[in-house]
């Protein structure tokens, strides 16, 4: 795979693209059902994971990732003579992709982290998420139909499941990097088993975030209302499970923000979590926030469990003084996975 031209990759990668696309309407449907995600929400997820793959398509074209460099021989060097030297980047060699629960396309089987490393020419096994296990088939089985019909070679790209399975994949000698989306615990896990091989390996981790947030006391007094429903459509979107949700905000003790919060968030209809596992570890950090002594509930929400397990929540907003903060901050602090955010008032 690593000796195929960049100009073939590219084509194929576009294929890879095209074929998702026409594969939409089928894949929305599982997605929908497994995930509990809009149409709207996931149709768009589609659209953004086929311009990623063009995009490194294109850069594949473009050639500058290569980061050529040469030094031409210098017989009259001060130093001494120089000899001709050149460097560029190649492929590292097969790599495993840890998939994320909460974007099923964007950062899943077919994701950035795994068009870039097809776009490197590295073969590619996908650790699929176990919240989605029938779409990273049907995603994969896309995938791979269009490599083929490109003229890639076999055995370029594959999907596994099963945690055993990718921690075995991970520590395989003939494995030379990992990449991985998901929480900071299991994020932490995968890590150190890279970095524990006898020969160490690569990882690249996006983890978990509660994204602090700091707001002024002069953006209250003129924006309250505006502030606060931009936070809760940051909370509540995808019923909260993204990277960029605030945990967080910070605002001046007596500020008017909490109320507008509270009158912004009337109403706000209940979303499914991604599955029964997020749904449980959700309500589980709920109860341990709101049961934190100096917290208040601002907006109260909550969640309930239909008869397959599946949570359906409504925003949970809560504040809490800066000095009862630190008094419960090992509580506090840890990622509340889900639609809850906490106003620190300092």
């Amino acid at each position: 795979f690593a000796a195929t031209a960049p100009e073939d990759r590219a084509r194929a990668i576009v294929a890879v693209a095209d074929a998702l696309e026409a594969a939409k309407a089928r894949l929305v449907e599982i997605a929908m059902r497994e995930t509990g995600l809009t149409e709207a929400r996931l149709s768009g997820e589609v659209t953004r994971t086929a311009v990623q793959l063009r995009l490194f398509a294109d850069a594949l074209v473009d050639g500058g990732y290569l980061d050529a460099r040469i030094d031409p021989a210098d017989p009259d060097f001060v130093l001494g003579p120089r000899p001709d030297i050149r460097r560029t980047h190649i492929p590292l060699g097969p790599v495993i992709n840890f998939s994320a629960s909460n974007f099923p396309f964007a950062f899943s089987v077919l994701g950035g982290d795994s068009a870039a490393i097809l776009a490197a020419g590295c073969p590619l096994i996908v650790k699929a998420h176990s919240g989605h296990p029938e779409l990273s088939d049907a995603t994969g089985e896309v995938a791979l139909a269009a490599l083929r019909a490109s003229g890639m070679p076999e055995g370029v790209f594959h999907v596994i499941h099963g945690q055993q399975a990718g921690v075995d994949v991970l520590k395989d000698p003939r494995i030379k990097a990992g990449a991985f989306t998901g929480s900071i615990h299991v994020g932490r896990l995968l890590a150190d088993i890279a970095a524990s091989r006898p020969a160490p390996i690569p990882f690249y981790g996006e983890l978990g975030s509660v994204n602090p947030v700091f707001v002024s006391a002069d953006a209250v007094a003129e924006r309250a209302d505006e502030i606060a429903a931009g936070y809760l459509t940051s909370v509540s979107g995808s019923a909260g499970q993204l990277c960029t949700k605030p945990g967080f905000v910070f605002v001046p003790e007596g500020s008017e923000l909490p109320g507008a919060v509270a009158r912004a968030g009337a109403g706000l209809p209940e979303h499914r979590l991604l599955g029964p596992r997020i749904a449980q570890s959700f309500a589980e950090r709920r109860d341990a926030i709101l049961g934190t002594p100096g917290v208040r509930a601002v907006i109260e929400g909550g969640i309930r469990f239909d008869d397959e397990g599946q949570g359906w929540a409504t925003p949970t907003v809560v504040a809490v003084s800066l000095d009862d903060f630190r008094a419960g901050y090992r509580t506090l602090v840890e990622e509340a996975f889900g639609p809850l955010s906490i106003l620190v008032e300092t």
